[in-house]
């Protein structure tokens, strides 16, 4: 099988660009780091929903400060579906 020389060109361009993101990302990575050395497993998140009838539901999170025993964040949303006309 013979293939023309601009296909030759775009797989070995795409050859090389591969090569260099691999070998960039195995010079540049490090591992992450915490902020504090104590705010492993700090804060905790839930969240949750729940249906309202037929064509409604009401949904939402909070983020729990484990140490303090505080609620850092909170958001609800009420959401209503349109029932679908005959």
């Amino acid at each position: 099988m013979k293939t023309d020389p601009f296909t030759k060109v775009v797989l070995s361009a795409i050859a090389v660009l591969l090569f260099m993101n691999l070998i960039s990302g195995l010079f540049s990575s490090r591992p992450a780091t915490a902020e504090q050395a104590n705010s492993v497993n700090r804060y905790q998140i839930s969240a949750w929903a729940s249906s309202i009838g037929t064509f409604g539901h009401h949904s939402g999170f909070y983020v729990l400060d484990t140490t303090t025993g505080k609620i850092v964040d909170k958001h609800e949303d009420i959401h209503t579906i349109t029932p679908p006309t005959p």
